[in-house]
Order: structure tokens, then sequence, then C-alpha cells
């Protein structure tokens, strides 16, 4: 059985990585809040759906999906700079537009890619438990591509004005960084990356649906909360920064594959969801200073100990009478 919970944790939980970089992108890095992933997730499903059955290459489906996502994270960037419209109210109005948006490109609100060519068809002969290993291993190369390139965009000097416009916008823009440009990067890049992980999703699940972005966002909230609550990554430590999200969602994963398995009926996910949710902002709460005062008691301990001081020489008698 456990077994089984991992495979499935693994199959379901991989496609939500990139989601929930995209989510930490805009949380944790430019602190902030953007709503527009949850439709930009189903607008990626929807467009690879379309592709796919429309004879496209697997790949380019991904493609062509991923960047549905990025020009809706450029328009909900446009909302907020040129109309003035706060960002969490700009990610509002775009996610409720977005449902429309996706029910139009596919024309139907669920669309089947059953039989058609995925980017696992060459990997996966029939379905069964076999199918399910061979889909976590390519899904795991996949996922790994997408990290390592996103950690190495952090370490170019637009990743480094990224990291700090977050917690300095106002040092960035003195140092002579476009920090609205930044916006517009950081928009543009969390919604592709959603999007990428709803074309994942729906070639791994066989189907798109309009509503299949519905509740992303407080998931991936989730699960960024608890990744940060495990390794607490920092601006500077981008290896933290990746092994945050992905471990953040794979547990959040196996909280709701667990509970399956259990015999908690699929409607009382979202319930899941939420106590999810409000368990680990109470832990950020709680949790976090007594496990970052461990972490300084722990690193005191393996620091070596200091030498002890030269002990001062005592002048003879002869010498002072000299």
């Amino acid at each position: 059985m456990i077994d089984n919970v991992l495979i499935d944790t693994l199959v379901t939980g991989l496609p939500l990585v990139p989601l929930v970089l995209g989510i930490y992108l805009v949380l944790n890095i430019r602190e902030d809040f953007d709503m527009t992933v949850e439709g930009s997730f189903a607008l990626g499903g929807a467009a690879t759906a379309v592709g796919l059955t429309g004879g496209l290459n697997p790949w380019m489906a991904l493609a062509i999906g991923a960047a549905a996502g990025s020009i809706a994270g450029l328009v909900t960037s446009q909302l907020n700079l040129i109309l003035r419209i706060p960002l969490l109210m700009a990610g509002l109005v775009m996610n409720m537009a977005l449902f429309t948006v996706t029910l139009r490109i596919m024309g139907m609100p669920t669309m089947s890619t059953a039989g058609m060519e995925t980017i696992f068809s060459p990997f996966v002969s029939s379905p069964g438990r076999e199918a399910d290993v061979a889909m976590s291993i390519v899904l795991a190369a996949i996922v790994s591509v997408v990290l390592i390139v996103f950690a190495l965009f952090l370490r170019t000097e637009i990743g480094l004005s990224l990291r700090a416009s977050g917690r300095n916008s106002r040092m960035v823009r003195s140092n002579g960084v476009n920090d609205n440009g930044l916006l517009i990067l950081s928009l543009m890049v969390s919604n592709g990356l959603s999007a990428f992980g709803g074309g994942l999703m729906i070639q791994m699940q066989g189907f798109a649906d309009v509503n299949m972005g519905t509740g992303m966002f407080i998931a991936g909230v989730g699960a960024v909360l608890l990744g940060v609550l495990l390794l607490r990554p920092t601006g500077s430590r981008v290896i933290r920064i990746v092994l945050a999200v992905v471990v953040g969602a794979l547990i959040y994963r196996l909280i709701l594959v667990s509970a399956l398995r259990f015999g908690l009926p699929a409607g009382d996910l979202k319930g899941i969801t939420a106590l999810t949710l409000v368990l680990a902002v109470a832990a950020q709460g709680y949790l976090a200073p007594a496990l970052a005062r461990y972490r300084v008691r722990l690193s005191r301990k393996r620091e070596p100990a200091p030498a002890p001081p030269t002990p001062i020489p005592t002048p003879s008698k002869e010498t002072v009478d000299a």
C-alpha cells in the first residue's frame, strides 16, 4: 500500500511542481499575490489539449500551452501598471476572464485526450502500475530540467535583481533597474510555469477540464508554506529554494493521496486542502521560530570550541631586579 501511495503522489504531484514554483516566485520572491495562476493552469491545459487533438507534436502543444499562460501573466501586469489596478484585484479579474477564454478555446467544458500521442506515449504501452512508474520517471526528468533552468536563471544578473526587488524595490530602482520590467517578467514566468504544469497534468490524466485550476492557488500557497517551514530557504540559497518547492508540492499531494487511500470521499478534498493551509500558516507562526532557534543551537554545537587563551608569563624576581 505504501508503494502505491508513493507512486500516486509522484504521478499527481510532479505536474504541480511548476505551478508551485510559479507561486513561490510571486509570493516569496516578489512578495505579492497573483491569482492569475489558477486561470493559467486551466488555460495551459486547454491549449495543450487542443494542440494534441489537432495533431500537433505533444512537446509543441506543451510549449503553446506555456506561452498562453505567459501571455495571461503579461495582461495581468498591464492591468496593474497601465490601469493602476492593484495586483491582487488584477489577478482576480484575469482569473475570471480566463474561465471564459479557456471555455472558448476548448469549445466544451471537458475535452478528452485519450488515444492521442502524448509525451508519455513512447514510454507507456498499456495502463497499469508499470505505466505509472514510467510516467513518474518521465515527469521527474522534465521537472528536474525546469528546476535546474529556474535555478540558473536566479543566478543571472536579472535573477539577482528579481530576488532583490521583492525585499527592497527602492534600492533596485536606485541602481538603474526597471522594477516595472521585473514585475512583467515575474508574472509572465510565473503564469508560464503554471500553464506548463497544466499541460503536464492533462497529458498525464487524459483530459482537460475548464475547472481544473479552481483552488490551485490556495493549494500552491499551502505547498509553498510547507516547503518554507521545513527548509527555510533564503534569497541567496537557490538550491534550497528549489528543494522547498519540490518538498512542499509532494507533501501536499501526499496528504491528499493518503486521505483518499484511507477511504475519505473525494468531495472532502477541498476541506483537506483548506485544513492543510490553515495548519501550514499556523506552523509558520508557532513552529518556525522554534525551528530557527534549534538550528542556531545546532550550528553552535558544530562549531569547534575556541582555543584557550595563551597564559601571560609572570616575570620572575630576577627579571624584576634587573
